[in-house]
């Protein structure tokens, strides 16, 4: 799916009876859009259980979970199956619950689900829905390389914790593209990465400068 929207476009409709909110509000709408084809492409091309971006590898990201999948649909996953297989875990490891799936974006249903991220659950880590999870995040593989899924660390925050310390920032429930932020971020080395993917992340002390 192409989105063609020529400059041209906006500029006749700007320069229309059109009133500037309206037009504000429609090239806010299609921005949108852009983004959301912008995911889609990207979902199809790299498996959900690898950061969306290379520089994200390897990287620590908070994520809550929106998910818990059964056995039966981890092994109904396909290539994403074979992902699983490739960063050594067999059918056996896989039971109800090793794979979870993250919400990084929010708050609207759309990017919630089309940006989440998905990750493999060690066993024993219990965790439910809600609960805001640390992941680490994993490594693409290639034709040298078969590659690490995104692995869950730890449980940082649970689900309605009367003391929570996250929040989806910045505290406007109009926006869509909302990130995840806890107060204890800047003290424990995390940094805002303002790229295409915002997300906070502490990065391994190896990983390349950004």
């Amino acid at each position: 799916m192409t989105l063609l929207l020529p400059l041209k476009w906006f500029a006749d409709k700007s320069n229309s009876r059109m009133s500037r909110s309206q037009f504000g509000k429609l090239r806010l709408a299609v921005l949108l859009l852009m983004t959301l084809l912008a995911c889609d492409v990207c979902s199809a091309g790299t498996s959900r259980l690898y950061p969306p971006t290379k520089g994200h590898t390897g990287a620590l990201r908070l994520a809550q979970i929106t998910h818990i999948a059964t056995r039966e649909e981890i092994l109904k996953l396909g290539d994403h199956l074979q992902h699983l297989h490739d960063s050594g875990l067999k059918d056996s490891d896989l039971q109800d619950g090793s794979v979870d799936v993250g919400a990084v974006y929010c708050c609207h249903p759309s990017t919630e689900e089309g940006t989440a991220i998905w990750f493999y659950v060690p066993p024993n880590t219990p965790v439910q829905m809600g609960d805001i999870v640390l992941v680490r995040m994993g490594r693409k593989g290639d034709k040298k390389d078969p590659g690490q899924v995104s692995t869950l660390v730890e449980v940082r925050e649970k689900k309605d914790a009367p003391d929570s310390r996250c929040s989806w920032e910045p505290k406007d429930n109009r926006m869509w593209m909302r990130v995840l932020y806890c107060n204890w971020m800047p003290a424990e080395g995390w940094t805002l990465d303002n790229g295409l993917y915002k997300a906070w992340l502490k990065r391994a002390p190896d990983a390349p400068a950004q």
